[in-house]
């Protein structure tokens, strides 16, 4: 789960599954044992969702959490003086070379490249929703400089920042499927 609509979907799903719960946050949702059914699983496939199977799969949930809570909630001098490595160890409570090493084996790319991913999207979206000069996207997402961001989204995106500005539908991802 990524967003508020995310929750309500889940408890919508368990809702009508009759499926008793304690909670439902963001990646997780704490049910009742004894409530439990088989149609849970291709109930909530149907609706975009999979259950975490292993403790591998729930740390990797843990560190996109993390991840996606910093676009979310992070001010932007915050985003200056962000060190991931301690930041995704304090959230996700486990030394950062087992934690990066997990998202690797499960994900096929670094947790590293998924900040980065994330990062870039979120420049699409201040791109696409605001007024923003590129200076300024760069700033609020802790760059330390233009030239470094505009690289960064060219690798990724194959065009530049002012091409994609001027593209009048511009493709984003969902944050949940990068």
């Amino acid at each position: 789960m990524c967003c508020n609509r995310c929750i309500t979907a889940v408890q919508k799903v368990l809702d009508d599954s009759e499926i008793k719960y304690k909670n439902i946050e963001l990646g997780s949702a704490i049910i009742y044992e004894n409530t439990l059914n088989k149609n849970l699983e291709s109930n909530l496939k149907i609706a975009g969702f999979e259950l975490i199977k292993t403790k591998e799969e729930e740390i990797t949930e843990k560190i996109k959490i993390a991840i996606r809570k910093l676009f979310i909630e992070t001010k932007k001098t915050e985003f200056n003086n962000l060190d991931l490595k301690d930041y995704l160890e304090t959230f996700v409570e486990l030394p950062y070379k087992r934690l990066a090493e997990i998202f690797s084996q499960q994900e096929n790319r670094s947790v590293e490249k998924y900040f980065i991913l994330q990062r870039i999207e979120k420049v699409k979206s201040l791109i696409d929703e605001t007024d923003l000069s590129f200076s300024e996207i760069g700033f609020k997402l802790g760059y330390n400089s233009l030239s470094h961001l505009s690289r960064q989204f060219k690798l990724i995106e194959s065009i530049s920042m002012q091409k994609y500005r001027l593209i009048p539908k511009n493709k984003r991802k969902f944050i949940d499927k990068i």
